[in-house]
């Protein structure tokens, strides 16, 4: 887990599979010696089954995907089941405890910081964090996960992904990273949609900032082709670790092709 996103340099190379999908076992059989560490996106198996239920035989199914996936890339996996902006319905409970099963299985998890939002309304979700009460409460529920998870010695990417067009200032991406950072992430994430010329200056001067206040890992995303300039960029912009695509398809708007990334950054070292 020190090894990744630990060079301030450049970012650490980061490639989406989804088992649920025709090929998945030659990408992960053929895995491109660059990428670094590879997400499995175990929501892409449930994808066509509508909802994860949590029982017996998922948590089986999501055992078994890991600790395969993992022996055969020989190199660190990021397990992630995606809802914001997803498909498939899950609760708020049967999501924690799909977190901590795959972090027996797992090098890294990522977690939803508005995952106790699951299975809201908008409206209810919006009331909910406008209550300081639920705040806190929602707060202590997180950091207990992410203790959870920390005590199998598994990494946690703390993320949340902003769907519509966004941000609107350089401030609403630093307060977000360093809120996930306080929480207790190892890498804190964040992904926006800039529509706009300055919503993206926003969100590169937001990273910057972020870089020089903290110095840890985060992961900042601008989705879209607006936004590919931040998949590009490195550490001091905010940018520790970049989602590439190696013979697949994208897994988010805007991911860059790892040949892309290698003109930026030479293999020196690998």
């Amino acid at each position: 887990m020190s090894d990744l996103f630990a060079d301030w340099r450049r970012p650490t190379f980061i490639t989406s599979v989804n088992p649920g999908m025709l090929g998945y076992d030659r990408l992960i059989r053929d895995m491109h010696p660059r990428v670094e560490l590879v997400e499995i996106r175990l929501d892409g198996v449930w994808l066509s089954r509508g909802s994860f239920q949590g029982t017996k035989r998922d948590f089986a199914e999501i055992e078994n995907l890991l600790r395969q996936a993992r022996e055969q890339v020989k190199r660190p996996i990021l397990a992630t089941f995606r809802t914001e902006g997803g498909h498939v319905s899950i609760t708020a409970e049967v999501y924690e405890s799909l977190v901590a099963q795959a972090a027996k299985c797992a090098d890294w998890v990522d977690v939803e910081s508005n995952y106790p939002y699951l299975g809201m309304t908008a409206e209810q979700a919006t009331a909910a964090a406008e209550n300081p009460h639920v705040q806190e409460d929602n707060e202590k529920r997180l950091t207990s996960l992410l203790r959870n998870i920390h005590g199998n010695g598994t990494g946690v990417i703390l993320s949340r992904h902003c769907w519509e067009p966004s941000p609107n200032s350089e401030k609403e991406v630093s307060d977000l990273l360093i809120y996930q950072l306080n929480l207790g992430a190892d890498v804190s994430k964040a992904a926006f949609s800039p529509q706009t010329p300055q919503q993206l200056a926003n969100l590169q001067k937001g990273g910057k900032t972020t870089f020089l206040l903290t110095h840890r890992p985060t992961i900042l995303i601008g989705m879209g082709a607006l936004g590919q300039p931040t998949r590009l960029a490195g550490p001091q912009l905010g940018n520790w670790g970049t989602f590439v695509t190696v013979g697949g398809p994208q897994s988010a708007p805007g991911q860059l092709p790892l040949a892309q990334l290698e003109l930026r950054y030479p293999a020196s070292g690998f």
